[in-house]
Parts: C-alpha cells; sequence; structure tokens
C-alpha cells in the first residue's frame, strides 16, 4: 500500500510531462486507420476532392508528410490514389479535417503547456541562472554638501538628575 501513492505520482508527474503525446500520437494512429480503411471500401468515394498539381517539388504551396498524406494550400488530405503524367500529379483525396482539429488541439495545447510547464519549473529552481550585465553600472560622483554653521557656540544644557527615592 505504501508503494501504491509514489508510484501513482511518478506516473501522473510523467504523464503530465508526456501523456499528451502518447494520447496525440494513438488518436493520430487511430484516425488514420479509419480514414484508409474508409477509403479501401469506397465509403468515401462520394467525398474524394481531385486536383492536379504541376511539379509538386516546386510547388510552395504542396507538401509531402508522408506516402498517403499531403499538404495543399494549408489544408490536410489523405490521398486515395495519384496518377503521374509528365511532371503532372492528380491527387484523388480527401480532407481530413478531424486530423487537422487533433493537431490543432495539440499545438494549443503546446502553446498552454509551455506556461505552466512543470519540467521547465523543476528545472528552473534546480538550476538557476545567473546574469551578467550586458555593460556594468556607470560610476557616479555624489557630492556632499558642506556644513557652514559652527555647533560650539551652544553647548546642551544637562538633565537634572533624576528624583531619589527613599
Amino acid at each position: 500500500m505504501k508503494k501504491i501513492l509514489p508510484v501513482f505520482m511518478l506516473f501522473a508527474m510523467l504523464f503530465n510531462t508526456a501523456g499528451y503525446y502518447i494520447v496525440y500520437e494513438l488518436d493520430r494512429y487511430l484516425l488514420k486507420k479509419e480514414v484508409t480503411s474508409l477509403l479501401e471500401h469506397g465509403c468515401l468515394d462520394n467525398e474524394l476532392s481531385v486536383f492536379s498539381v504541376y511539379n509538386p517539388s516546386a510547388d510552395p504551396a504542396f507538401r509531402r508528410v508522408d506516402k498517403h498524406e499531403i499538404v495543399y494550400h494549408g489544408n490536410l488530405y489523405d490521398v486515395s490514389k495519384e496518377i503521374r503524367k509528365g511532371k503532372t500529379v492528380t491527387f484523388y483525396c480527401i480532407r481530413d479535417t478531424k486530423e487537422e482539429n487533433l493537431i490543432a488541439g495539440m499545438n494549443s495545447m503546446q502553446q498552454k503547456k509551455k506556461a505552466t510547464n512543470l519540467l521547465q519549473h523543476l528545472v528552473s529552481i534546480a538550476l538557476p541562472v545567473t546574469m551578467e550585465l550586458a555593460h556594468p553600472p556607470a560610476t557616479t560622483r555624489i557630492t556632499y554638501p558642506t556644513v557652514s554653521e559652527n555647533f560650539d557656540g551652544n553647548p546642551l544644557r544637562p538633565f537634572s538628575p533624576p528624583p531619589e527615592t527613599a
């Protein structure tokens, strides 16, 4: 029983630092598997987008993510079929809005996580960085005023002694 709490705390800390990436990759894998299955069975044939790209390697709006996934004009597509004719490639694909949303969610999670990253806080506490100033502070000359009055003219009268108690 005593070992369960430390193991749970360790798991929670590890999930806080790396768990989002594991869940993200698992969701991404499941989405790709779902879309691939739907494309193979012809369920998405009516939603296919067809476009041709002349010389995709030189087109700045085109980027190949992997063999069956491309980004064209900022949109993510899963490729069902591609036909090459010279330098022109015709793509039959479906827009992958679910994966776009997953990637956008992961990016926003990373931005939020950067602000409160536990590991970053631990490292910054354990290894404080001392920054040297780019320019040393300039020395300034301080001038103190001189007193022009003599203080030996009026001596203070001493206090009377305290009354004696009987």
